[in-house]
């Protein structure tokens, strides 16, 4: 009969299940040792036979069904076989147990020609669904994964029913071990420890039940039905189709409108709703179109599988073809983006740096050589070269700019806004004329400025590129940008110093939503004191001077745009980064307070009918559009109450699927490996500080620390009021909101560091994070 501490189920194992490798083992208990130390380390000496050995804990305290205690106690590795070490190494385990109850420590061989090692957890962690989770480092250091100070792991995810072979021959062998361990154990919550040898031999060195804790597990569901959905419709979209350009697609929750940044992995329905109904459905596509792309009005941008929301990047590819390039190019070029996203997924956020060419700036026509090696020819680079520039020169052009338009576009949106709130219309009416003018003069002209700004940053970067400036310059210019958030800092100021009254700040302020398409994220003027404490007055961000580039600068820019064909003066196009940069942060800042009354007026509908806006956050807002139009004869409590129970049920399986950051083929579904993302990070300075992951409590003390938020969306701009050393988000891109506040603000940031990095960091106590090495360092 095996007990439960580390030696005992090892032992357990070995005597049971021939199949699985486990090294020798000792098994010394603490009575034993302190009674007869000098007996007891010639055993172990002799059970060495001279090889290097791993003396580890083996506590009745650790490895429960409730609380694991991974890590409380001493173990060590590759311990020399000599009586001092080995002495020394068994003390110090029994010491770091803290009693004097009899306890055992666990003795084995080290293994030699270790190729990879790490951890397997039989379900996920965070759900317990039915997934295979392997935490692994390539190379001979088998402590690597359980240490944490490695930044070289690699993450295997398998979905442990799946019909699909397992390609990674070693992965395959370790999963057959791990599936033979949970049958003779009755048990599928395991965590194992493995290493794999260069024979592609498996050796299981723990095995443990995965303690629950203080985690509240919700009911195990069957993924199978909708993971094979979402497989059969990843191949359907995958085929070629008659009105797109590529032979196939590739998914991603990053790339274009960043659905995983703006509304987080998981949203409930009618965050999704809403933005695909205000966004990603047809209003990014008439923008593009508008802009000189192809068009793209009849195709929506953003699938949801089975919730979770993801981007078709065959469309976006096809979105950013410049409509007067020839056909045969243009497919040529959508194919090239496609295979290149395929062979380099970690470039999912960051495709417009680089997988597409998007627009004209300084130094395209070398980059654009690249496509030599990729089958293209001269005259196709060229034309491809004419093609990009023409679509630049009338986004730029001073006079008829469409961004122009679109900045102006904005005042009848908050002219209309007024209207309708002030109006004697009904609820539902008001929530679908706002929904229509934000479409029409919120949204669209904001996704054009957007599309100006994201030129101005190109242009911006290409100074860098070709020495026309140095990096710091590109801060310094960034820093002096009058963003509405800037102004917002400015006003929060005179508030704390009582020159502004906290209802004249939250008059122009309070819409703002840290989340800004969820209703259950408060808006400030809902939750003032919980954003704003009143006591950083002395952090806030000092206002910049206008930074103004040399009279050499500009006299070099002005040749360069003459040499390549731009039509505008470099004065101009100074006056276009600044507008269109400015633009973009206001137009948003305006169209959000569309959005936050819409949600605003949806909870209030729901609780006329008895609905919690913790309900009604399920609900599909086409059921509210709807309704404006189409009488129904039921009520319409019994409406939202269908459609919010079906809904809830798709987000409780969405809760415990797992899918890749970038679906590449189908079988991507089942079996995938985490991204190990490339992070941005921000500005050329390091700090070390220590680390605070936010959540919802109140009362966290910000000031100082290094900040970690799961997305980077504009309504946390609340945090650099609290002073914060740094951040860190999992979500967003180079170019993301956050991206440039930090920039704007010099704070030292990563944006986009990827599931894997963000779950392995926010683990730490304390971090440093070099921007100019581009390091992210454990201190503690």
């Amino acid at each position: 009969m095996m007990n439960h501490t580390k030696a005992g189920m090892l032992k357990y194992l070995k005597e049971n299940l021939s199949s699985i490798n486990i090294l020798p083992l000792m098994v010394l208990r603490s009575r034993d040792f302190r009674m007869e130390e000098e007996k007891a380390v010639n055993a172990i000496l002799m059970f060495a036979e001279n090889r290097p050995l791993a003396i580890r804990s083996s506590s009745s305290m650790e490895d429960t069904w409730e609380y694991s205690n991974a890590g409380k106690f001493e173990s060590f590795l590759n311990v020399s076989p000599t009586h001092n070490a080995v002495r020394e190494a068994v003390e110090k385990v029994y010491q770091s147990y803290q009693t004097d109850g009899d306890e055992e420590i666990l003795i084995q061989p080290m293994l030699e020609n270790v190729k990879k090692s790490g951890v397997a957890f039989t379900v996920d962690m965070n759900t317990f669904a039915d997934y295979y989770t392997v935490n692994f480092y390539e190379g001979d250091d088998s402590s690597a994964v359980t240490s944490g100070y490695s930044n070289e792991l690699k993450t295997f995810v398998q979905y442990k029913y799946s019909e699909k072979p397992i390609r990674d021959r070693d992965m395959n062998s370790l999963i057959t071990a791990c599936r033979q361990i949970e049958k003779f154990l009755k048990n599928d919550s395991l965590d194992i420890e493995f290493a794999v040898n260069r024979e592609g031999k498996v050796f299981i060195f723990q095995v443990r039940p995965i303690a629950k804790g203080n985690r509240e597990v919700g009911e195990k569901l069957d993924l199978k039905p909708a993971l094979n959905r979402i497989y059969k419709k990843v191949k359907k979209l995958s085929a070629v189709h008659p009105f797109l350009l590529g032979r196939t697609t590739c998914f991603g929750v990053m790339p274009d409108w960043n659905p995983a940044e703006i509304l987080g992995i998981r949203p409930k329905k009618l965050a999704i709703s809403l933005y695909k109904e205000l966004i990603t459905d047809d209003v990014w596509a008439h923008q593009r179109y508008d802009y000189g792309y192809r068009d793209l009005t009849m195709h929506p941008l953003m699938i949801s599988f089975c919730g979770v929301p993801y981007i078709d990047t065959r469309i976006t590819f096809n979105s950013f073809i410049p409509k007067n390039l020839n056909t045969k190019i243009s497919e040529k070029l959508v194919n090239h983006y496609l295979s290149k996203l395929s062979r380099y997924p970690k470039y999912h956020d960051k495709i417009e740096f680089e997988i597409v060419y998007s627009c004209y700036y300084l130094g395209l026509h070398d980059k654009l050589k690249e496509l030599l090696d990729c089958g293209f020819n001269e005259n196709e680079i060229t034309r491809i070269e004419f093609s990009l520039l023409e679509l630049t020169n009338q986004i730029i052009n001073p006079e008829k700019g469409l961004y122009k338009e679109d900045i102006a576009k904005i005042s009848l949106l908050e002219k209309n806004y007024s209207k309708i709130v002030q109006s004697d219309i009904s609820i539902i009416d008001k929530i679908y004329w706002l929904i229509e003018e934000c479409k029409a003069y919120g949204t669209l002209p904001f996704a054009g400025v957007a599309r100006a700004g994201f030129i101005a940053v190109q242009f911006l970067k290409s100074f860098v590129n070709i020495g026309m400036i140095d990096r710091k310059e590109y801060d310094a210019y960034m820093n002096s940008l009058d963003t509405v958030n800037r102004k917002m800092n400015r006003d929060l100021n005179k508030l704390y110093k009582g020159v502004l009254t906290k209802e004249e700040f939250l008059e122009t302020y309070g819409h703002i939503r840290p989340g800004t398409y969820d209703i259950l994220s408060k808006r400030y003027d809902e939750a003032f004191d919980e954003y704003f404490d009143g006591n950083s007055m002395e952090d806030l961000p000092k206002p910049e001077e206008v930074f103004s580039f040399s009279k050499e600068q500009m006299e070099r820019m002005q040749l360069e745009l003459e040499e390549n064909g731009l039509g505008i003066t470099a004065n101009e196009l100074m006056v276009f980064i600044r507008e269109s940069m400015e633009g973009r942060k206001y137009l948003k800042f305006v169209f959000t307070k569309s959005v936050s009354k819409i949600l605003q007026l949806i909870g209030e509908l729901g609780g006329r009918v008895g609905i919690s806006e913790k309900d009604m956050a399920y609900l599909d807002i086409s059921v509210v559009k709807r309704l404006y139009a189409d009488l129904y004869t039921g009520d319409i409590k019994t409406v939202f109450e269908e459609n919010i129970r079906a809904n809830r049920v798709q987000y409780q399986n969405a809760m415990q699927i797992k899918l890749p950051s970038i679906i590449v083929a189908p079988e991507d579904i089942y079996s995938f490996y985490l991204l190990g993302e490339e992070p941005n990070f921000i500005t050329q300075k390091s700090i070390t500080s220590d680390l605070l992951v936010l959540d919802s409590s109140d009362g966290q003390d910000l000031k100082g620390k290094i900040v970690f938020i799961r997305a980077a969306d504009p309504g946390y701009d609340f945090l650099f009021s609290k002073g914060i050393a740094g951040l860190v988000t999992q979500f967003g891109g180079a170019n993301s909101h956050m991206a440039v506040r930090c920039a704007e603000l010099a704070i030292p940031a990563v944006i986009g560091v990827g599931e894997q990095n963000y779950t392995e960091w926010s683990r730490y106590k304390k971090v440093t994070i070099d921007c100019l090495k581009k390091q992210v360092i454990k201190i503690k």
